[in-house]
């Protein structure tokens, strides 16, 4: 049996990829109607899901590659209506509420967002992690740090698209 490696950024791109994946089958055959239930006033839709987590995955990144982000440069924002710097980060319960976007302008960031992700962390090098970036709020801390917390957000998020998508679908839906 030969004997496989991996780099640091091909781990990273591993963690990021499993669970775009699971969010895309998460997603598979829901209505509208599913895609934006919130099982209570006060809990987030699998959309606003979706695209806050597709908003943070591109911020960070981008910000470790010095670029700017496919939300902006691609135009998503104007598409989305709403400001390039939003990113759902303290949104209020009004504003996931009113968020209501078509799948396929949905489905599109998420994908531009994940590709973006994927590109700049392929080429990320041991300086570029070790650097400070800008995180959230005016705070700072090492982008090694910062893709941590885009690891954990994205296993948190999946966990909870693929929970509410078993409240709206019923068991079995896998």
């Amino acid at each position: 049996m030969a004997e496989e490696t991996i780099t640091l950024n091909g781990f990273i791109i591993g963690l990021c990829e499993a669970p775009y994946r699971w969010i895309k089958q998460a997603t598979e055959e829901l209505t509208d109607e599913q895609l934006h239930h919130q099982p209570t006033p006060e809990t987030n839709s699998i959309a606003w899901l979706i695209w806050h987590l597709s908003r943070w995955r591109d911020k960070i990144s981008a910000a470790i590659a010095e670029q700017s982000q496919v939300w902006v440069s691609e135009g998503w924002d104007q598409r989305f209506g709403m400001t390039g710097d939003r990113t759902g980060l303290g949104d209020t319960l009004e504003q996931v509420a009113a968020f209501r976007v078509e799948r396929e302008l949905l489905a599109g960031y998420a994908d531009a967002a994940h590709n973006a992700i994927v590109s700049r962390l392929s080429s990320f090098t041991q300086d570029q992690f070790e650097k400070s970036i800008e995180y959230a709020r005016g705070s700072e801390r090492p982008a090694w740090r910062a893709l941590i917390s885009v690891v954990e957000d994205s296993a948190e998020h999946a966990g909870q698209i693929n929970y509410i998508r078993g409240i709206v679908s019923g068991h079995g839906w896998r």
